[in-house]
């Protein structure tokens, strides 16, 4: 997603019917998604409840909810003024529905990003890229694959050390792939922008560190890097400097040329400590050529 302008403002309510939104069911799965991944379009939640809702049915209940005062919206200009697509999300309003209905502890409702924080250029989108990336997963739920997700918020995982409540686990969102009686959970890490040898390393760590090795044989750390290049540069440093770490948890990585469309995800697109060669041409480089699926019985 490439934006022209983030010069946004959050759509006004002057003159708009107000609706009392029945609390159901479908209202609350539609509040937890926009705040488990902290915003997200009409499309994506159609997505991700595809099999249960129709796409004009949530058009409108989000509406509704937002002339109700849960949700905040704002349209984001992509070049063109025909098709601008609307972001919703949470209100103060929202999270105080969520609140009451439980299921969230109160500090993760607090640390819901404001609007003007959620509007800045490097936040907005890489939130925006994360939710198009599960959502366009989620279009894989058909016969016998059920896919499961869980946003950032709801991904985070705290502990205590120091007596300071810390951060340890911090995906972008976590999958659950259910098949043939078989639970694999993929946390899944987006990587738009380049990070250095150490700080890819240090977060690989906290996984190591911090997943009971007992779960580890159906559990898989999923990259997906914005570039190809970027995902050269994360092998060939891991390899260099921290090969035993693959040694205790399946690593998997791939990239966005290789996700032009929902089928991919399941297709051999991604990367494994078995499949990576390091060559020697003039340099060190990491071979990548040779791709296989994220499981074999998919």
């Amino acid at each position: 997603m490439f934006l022209n302008t983030i010069d946004v403002t959050l759509t006004p309510r002057k003159e708009v019917k107000v609706y009392n939104v029945q609390m159901n069911q479908s209202t609350l799965e539609m509040l937890s998604l926009i705040f488990e991944f902290k915003l997200a379009t009409t499309w994506q939640i159609t997505r991700f409840l595809k099999q249960r809702d129709k796409v004009n049915y949530i058009y409108l209940k989000l509406r509704r909810l937002w002339q109700a005062g849960l949700l905040e919206s704002f349209k984001i200009f992509t070049g063109s003024r025909a098709g601008m697509p609307v972001y919703y999300m949470l209100s103060k309003r929202g999270l105080e529905i969520l609140n009451e209905a439980g299921g969230y502890d109160k500090l993760r409702l607090k640390n819901y990003p404001q609007a003007k924080t959620l509007l800045s250029w490097n936040l907005f989108r890489h939130e925006a890229e994360v939710v198009e990336l599960a959502s366009l997963e989620a279009k894989n739920t058909v016969g016998n694959l059920k896919i499961i997700f869980k946003g950032e918020t709801e991904s985070l995982a705290r502990d205590f050390r120091s007596d300071k409540n810390i951060e340890v686990l911090t995906p972008d969102y976590t999958v659950f792939y259910l098949a043939f009686g078989i639970t694999e959970k993929v946390y899944s890490e987006y990587e738009r922008t380049q990070k250095s040898v150490g700080a890819m390393l240090k977060k690989i760590e906290r996984y190591v560190q911090y997943l009971n090795p007992d779960e580890n044989l159906h559990t898989t750390l999923r990259f997906v890097f914005h570039t190809p290049q970027m995902e050269q540069a994360f092998w060939l440093g891991l390899l260099m400097n921290k090969a035993s770490f693959l040694q205790k948890l399946r690593i998997f990585t791939t990239n966005l040329s290789l996700l032009e469309s929902f089928p991919q995800f399941l297709e051999p697109i991604y990367v494994s400590e078995q499949t990576v060669k390091l060559l020697k041409q003039g340099r060190l480089t990491a071979d990548l050529t040779k791709r296989i699926k994220l499981f074999s019985f998919l």
